[in-house]
C-alpha cells in the first residue's frame, strides 16, 4: 500500500509478517509484532493492545466557562487535572458515551456534541484511541458514575484557562491535545 505524506515521497507499508501474543490482562494485550519494511529490513516491536472501544474525552464549555476535573491517577500515583473522560461501552456510540461521562462525572449534560477530533496514545506502541467530544448547551443531569471517590469539579473562566492551568504539576496530556484541538481546530 502507498501513501502520501505532504513533504515527503509516497512511502511503502511495512508488513506484519508474525504477531505474537506476549501476555493478557484485564486490559491490556501485549504483542509482539515481527515487521518487514520494503527495504527488507526485519525488525520486531512489542506493542500494546487496548481492549473495549477506546475511550472518550470531553471538553464541557458553556458561554463562560470550560469544566475541569481533578482525578486519582494511579500509574502517577497522584492526582491529575483532566476533562470528563471513560471508556466507551459495548454497544455505544461515541457521543451517547461522552454524554454518560458527562453527566456521571461532572453532573452535566449536553444537548450539542460534536465529535471533532481522534487522538492517539503513543502511536508507536499502543493501539487506544480516545475520541475528543465538544459538548456544549450544558444542562444538570446527574447519573451514578463508576469512580471510587467523588470527584473535585474545575470551572475555569474561557480567557483564563491557560493561566489557571499551569499552577497543576500534573495535567493528564489529553486534556493538553484537546485544548489545543479546542483552540487550534474547533471553528
Amino acid at each position: 500500500m502507498l501513501l502520501f505524506f505532504k513533504h515527503y515521497i509516497y512511502h511503502t507499508m511495512p508488513i506484519v509478517k508474525n504477531k505474537t501474543l506476549i501476555s493478557t490482562t484485564k486490559l491490556f494485550e501485549i504483542s509482539r509484532l515481527d515487521i518487514e519494511f520494503p527495504n527488507n529490513v526485519n525488525m520486531q516491536y512489542e506493542v500494546i493492545g487496548g481492549s473495549g472501544n477506546g475511550a472518550v474525552m470531553v471538553i464541557p464549555v458553556s458561554n463562560t466557562s470550560m469544566f475541569f476535573v481533578m482525578e486519582y491517577a494511579a500509574a502517577i500515583d497522584s492526582y491529575a487535572l483532566t476533562f470528563p473522560k471513560g471508556k466507551i461501552d459495548n454497544g455505544e456510540g461515541i457521543l451517547e458515551a461522552a454524554n454518560r461521562e458527562l453527566q456521571e462525572e461532572i453532573g452535566y449534560k449536553s444537548s450539542s456534541l460534536e465529535h471533532v477530533h481522534t487522538i492517539d496514545l503513543a502511536p508507536g506502541y499502543i493501539d487506544h484511541k480516545t475520541h475528543i467530544v465538544l459538548a456544549k448547551n450544558l444542562s444538570s443531569s446527574k447519573l451514578p458514575g463508576d469512580e471510587p471517590e467523588e470527584l473535585e469539579i474545575i470551572e475555569i473562566p474561557l480567557g483564563k484557562i491557560n493561566e489557571k492551568i499551569k499552577k497543576y504539576k500534573y495535567i493528564d496530556s489529553r486534556v493538553l491535545a484537546s485544548l489545543y484541538i479546542y483552540g487550534n481546530l474547533v471553528s
